[in-house]
């Protein structure tokens, strides 16, 4: 079964006032930390949805060039997340994956291990239609989706992500991976999230 990545790295960073993807988180750009992160995984093609026009200075050549990585440039991405989404799925299709798993560019703490944990729960529940990540019962990103439901997610319409839809009959036809650290679900959307990351950051470091 063959699953592909789908990095959404197309939004407008309004909260943020400015492009968070091209923030320096140390030696890199914080746009670049979650894909580095995919790429080390069991993932063998990864589609990064990009705005058109975007240069991408915040995406390293070594990833730029990567084999498992394609740049998908994403027309009218301005109108929500769901376009980005659709751009992603509809790539996902043609290329006969099986399912996709939906990364967002701007959570910089998950792993390697999270993806794969998610890839192996699904080759072990081949007929689930989803593998969630959650947080006290919450589902977060990053999440696995079956082909199952690319026709559903093709509909969607305005800032919706895929989480939203995995209500009523189809919430209990997935499943549910609980993480115990809240940290590596976090997302920088305004400065204030920017700054923290900036202190988690020397926190490790130490």
């Amino acid at each position: 079964m063959s699953v592909v990545g789908i990095y959404l790295a197309a939004g407008n960073s309004r909260r943020m006032g400015n492009d968070k993807l091209a923030l320096p988180i140390g030696k890199m750009a914080l746009g670049s930390l979650a894909l580095d992160t995919a790429v080390q995984s069991t993932l063998k093609q990864i589609y990064i949805v990009a705005k058109e026009g975007d240069e991408l200075l915040w995406m390293p050549d070594r990833l730029r060039n990567h084999e498992k990585c394609t740049v998908l440039p994403c027309p009218n991405a301005e109108d929500g997340q769901s376009v980005s989404l659709r751009c992603g799925i509809s790539h996902a299709k043609n290329f006969g994956a099986s399912a996709a798993v939906v990364l967002l560019a701007d959570q910089p703490f998950i792993t390697a291990a999270m993806i794969d944990e998610m890839l192996k729960c699904w080759n072990s529940h081949p007929t689930s239609k989803y593998v969630a990540t959650t947080y006290e019962g919450t589902m977060k990103p990053p999440i696995l989706l079956s082909s199952e439901v690319f026709p559903i997610l093709l509909n969607i319409r305005g800032d919706k992500g895929a989480r939203e839809l995995l209500h009523g009959t189809l919430f209990t036809q997935g499943k549910r991976l609980p993480c115990m650290d809240h940290r590596l679900l976090f997302d920088v959307d305004t400065p204030d999230d920017y700054n923290l990351l900036l202190t988690e950051q020397l926190d490790g470091e130490k």
